[in-house]
Formats: C-alpha cells, structure tokens, sequence
C-alpha cells in the first residue's frame, strides 16, 4: 500500500521461503501477492487485503509447465556489492534460484567474486553451477565479461586483470594470456559513453564503417542486456544483423546485468543453450562453454525457440544445399503467463517471414510450424519471437513512456543457422564489402542505455 509516496512501496519486495515456508510483517492494506519461479513456471496470485493486527495464512502452489529437455538456462551478467551490486552473494544466490536459473556466472566489476562457499551453505549447490567470471571495467572504453577464469585468493580483486590499458586488443590480449580458453564477452556495446560500438565509432545504420582502433576479436556478443527489446538491445541487435550481413558473426547472449533483486531481476534476459550433457548429472563446464561459443542458443526473457533446418541443423550450424531448397522447422513454447503475438523469420538481416501463434493463453506451447524456403543465395536465418502483453508481475519494470514500444514485453532472438547455396562450404555474406575502418569516421550519434 502506499503510505509515503516512496516508489518502493509500488513495486514488488522479494521474499525466498524455504520449504516449510516463511513469514513477515507488513503494513495493512490491499496487497498483490504472488509466487513464481521464473519463465518455466506456472505462477499463482491472490489480491488480499490485511487488517491492522490481523494474520492471514497463503498457500501457494506452482510447478514447472515448460519442457526444458535438452536446453540449460545461463545469466553470464550479474553483480553483488563486490562491486556496484545492491545485495551480497547470499542474496544474489537467493535470487538466482529464485528465478530457475542453472548457471550463474559471477561478474563483479575488475573483481572475482567467489559464490561457492555462500553456495554449499545454503545447500542450494545442486540447483546452481557457478562459473567464476570478471566484468574488465574502463572508462570510455568498454565493458566486458571473461569467462571462466581461474580464482586467485592470493592476488588482489581475486586474481582480475589490470583494467588500465588505453588499448582494446591489450585488455583482450591480457586476458587470453592469464586464462587461456576464456570467453570474452562484449557487453550493452550501445550503452553511451561505457557503448563499446559507440566509442569506436560503428556505423549504427549498415556497419560500414568504424574506428581503425576497434578490435573485433572478441567471442560473444551481448545484445540482450536486461529484459527489454527497446532500452537500448533493438540498435544492438541491428548492429548484429548489420555485421553479419558484412561476414563478421560473433554469436549472441542475452543476460540481466542485475544489480538488485526486484525492478532489477536475474534472468532477465537469459541464455538458453543447447546441451549434450544429462541434467541431474554433473554439469560439464568446458563442454557447456564451447556450446556458448559456437552459439548453439538462443537469448530470452521468457520464450523458448526450436529452430531445425533439413531435420538435422540448428543455432550456429552452417550447412550445404546447392539447389537452395531447405525445409524448417520451427516450434515456440512458454509458461501460460507469457503472451506470445508473432514469431518471424530473419533472413539476411530482413524480416521476411512473420506469423501469428497460437491465441490459447492457457497452453504452453505458442507456435509449431514446418514449411520449405527458397533460397536463391547463401542465407543467415534466425528466428525473433515477440509478444505485447506485459510480463508484470514477474518482472516489475515498466514503461516510462506509457507505449507498448518501450514496456518489458516477451522476447527471444536465436542465434543463425548458415545456408551455404552457392556450394562452396562457408557462408558468404549478403555485402561482399567488408566494413572499413578509419582514423576519423563520419560523426555518429552515440546511443544510450
């Protein structure tokens, strides 16, 4: 109830029972009060309303509805108060189980957070695998995640890089050298005067150009930083598209860049990757990593995508099909409370195909569709999923502007599979002009988070 006026008392306040349930104190008043695990999860809600010294007893049952056979749900981007976090490792560890998600990388900023005693002390070392990472912190250069990486309790900030070179390929260089087989993940690269593609000057319109100081060696690209398309990922995915279309592919994350709990939850976006390995079972961290690498995902705030060309090849496979024939195979699924409108088909940065999915809010899955392509050229499809219904209550930020545009609606993005039609085994770009780099590109207008 608002008392105070205070924007607090609007929003959600988080609580993490455990199994025989938990209680506290609060105000009188009207409430919304419900329980939810996370975008594989039914979720269940009561208004109530609390009289002064009254106590009331809630039941709350929810259960997993989505299928996730096969696919392990990842946030490569998190903080606690290690660096510019509101909670601690406990808290964030809460949080992280909380929403269902099975691998939490830590990324504290120039800092290597260590979760596993917090871990194991809570028990909750079965429902989490962490792998330990670094958010490498400049100014006016960028941010970006390297993972996994070792930790180093004998060395200052556990062992995180020096963060102080004026020079990309250093930091990058650095941090190969210290933990070979590490990820580098550029992260929110359109996120002003911290935007990596702002600072060095990338073309926002076609990827035609950029600084000749930029270093495009890194592995990851995120294009998902938190929950909403609009808030600054809709340029980052069409940088993506632009630079694929120009031959450089870095495959994609999505993650929630949390620094609380509520307004600002974990998993908000996630990684869904396609996994070999049996859930239940020890998680194989390298094998999960090179999954990452090679872009077998796809990034959501809450759909899940099945996308299979020729019954055989899936997100970052390149297959050969000289007659330009191909058969797709697309199916969407979600938890009942995610409302989804319309998934489309991206060939060569174009949305060409879109089609409606199935109105039935109360069932789990959204679309499933087969259908032949025609390709006349060598092709990069990805599959967008979008919806127009709020995700509120699950996720608490909402729209400044009061337009649908800029709410946190249901979102996902799959990484490509590669058409190679002119037969010559690789994929060639739809712009045989590479992007050129310059001293002193034309002037650009920097986009902010």
């Amino acid at each position: 109830p608002v008392e105070t006026g205070k924007s607090w008392e609007s929003f959600k306040n988080s609580l993490f029972p455990s199994p025989e349930g938990i209680q506290t104190v609060v105000p009188a008043g009207t409430y919304l009060v419900f329980a939810s695990r996370g975008p594989e999860y039914s979720i269940h809600q009561q208004v109530i309303e609390l009289f002064k010294d009254q106590q009331k007893d809630l039941i709350f049952e929810i259960e997993k509805v989505v299928d996730t056979n096969g696919l392990i749900s990842m946030d490569p981007h998190m903080h606690t108060t290690n660096s510019d976090g509101r909670v601690g490792i406990a808290e964030r560890i809460k949080s992280v189980a909380a929403e269902g998600i099975e691998v939490a990388v830590s990324t504290d900023h120039n800092y290597i957070s260590d979760y596993i005693p917090d871990l194991n002390q809570m028990e909750l070392d079965n429902y989490i695998h962490v792998i330990y990472g670094n958010e490498v912190t400049t100014r006016e250069l960028l941010h970006y995640n390297t993972y996994p990486i070792r930790i180093r309790r004998d060395e200052p900030a556990n062992g995180a890089i020096n963060a102080f070179p004026d020079s990309v390929k250093r930091l990058f260089s650095s941090s190969r050298a210290k933990d070979p087989g590490t990820l580098i993940q550029v992260n929110h690269p359109r996120a002003g005067t911290i935007g990596y593609f702002n600072n060095f000057e990338l073309d926002p319109e076609t990827a035609a150009y950029a600084k000749d100081t930029i270093d495009l060696s890194f592995d990851i690209l995120e294009v998902m930083n938190g929950p909403s398309y609009s808030r600054g990922n809709a340029s980052v995915i069409k940088d993506w598209l632009n630079l694929i279309n120009r031959g450089t592919y870095f495959p994609i994350v999505g993650s929630s860049d949390t620094h609380g709990i509520d307004r600002s939850e974990p998993g908000y976006s996630r990684t869904y990757v396609l996994y070999k390995g049996k859930k239940g079972q020890e998680l194989d961290e390298d094998m999960l990593v090179q999954a990452v690498k090679s872009g077998k995902s796809f990034a959501s705030n809450g759909p899940l995508i099945e996308f299979v060309v020729n019954d055989g090849f899936s997100f970052g496979e390149t297959l050969t099909d000289s007659d330009g024939e191909v058969n797709i195979r697309i199916k969407v699924w979600s938890a009942p409370w995610i409302c989804i409108d319309q998934v489309r088909l991206i060939v060569n940065g174009k949305r060409k195909m879109g089609f409606p999915s199935i109105r039935d809010r109360s069932g789990v899955v959204k679309f499933y569709k087969e259908f032949p392509l025609k390709l006349s050229r060598d092709s990069a499809l990805i599959v967008e999923v979008v919806g127009s219904r709020s995700l509120f209550p699950v996720m608490q930020r909402l729209s400044r502007s009061g337009r649908i545009e800029d709410a946190c609606t249901p979102y996902a993005l799959s990484n490509p599979v590669f058409v190679d039609v002119d037969g010559n085994n690789v994929f060639n770009p739809p712009d045989p002009e590479k992007m050129k780099l310059m001293k002193e590109p034309p002037a650009t207008e920097k986009v902010s988070r």
